[in-house]
């Protein structure tokens, strides 16, 4: 809730939606969706979550979130990875994400993180305002 009230920009769903939502209805979201919260002093202060493709071979970041006071701190970066080692553990070999494209901070992160714009409509319809971008799961190695 934290996240919707601080950024409502960045999710599909608003403050005032999720507030009516029932415990069933959160219950469903956290079995449906891989969701990593960071905890920092006991508090929690970041989440992500990971969703399944209509592509078996790609996972989906489909929301993150880090507390303004907690920003900067690596947090970001170790979410992203949190999902991406959860979409590769259930067999993704990329991971796709929509950001806002004037996000400009959301977009460096991402890019910092191994995350590469990706152009087209390859994987689905795009908002006009956002930008695709993935990262590969693939390790490589020469022999």
């Amino acid at each position: 809730m934290q996240a919707l009230e601080e950024a409502p920009h960045a999710f599909g769903t608003t403050y005032g939606e999720a507030a009516q939502w029932n415990a069933a209805r959160w219950e469903a979201q956290v079995v449906e969706f891989a969701t990593f919260v960071a905890v920092l002093d006991g508090r929690d202060v970041g989440v992500v979550r990971g969703a399944a493709h209509r592509s078996s071979d790609l996972c989906e970041l489909i929301s993150m979130w880090v507390a303004p006071t907690a920003r900067r701190q690596g947090i970001g970066a170790e979410l992203i990875d949190r999902v991406a080692a959860w979409a590769k553990a259930v067999g993704a070999t990329a991971l796709v994400l929509d950001v806002v494209a004037a996000n400009a901070p959301a977009v460096a992160l991402y890019e910092r993180t191994g995350f590469l714009r990706l152009d087209g409509a390859s994987m689905g319809e795009l908002a006009p305002n956002e930008s695709r971008l993935v990262r590969s799961l693939v390790t490589w190695s020469v022999s």
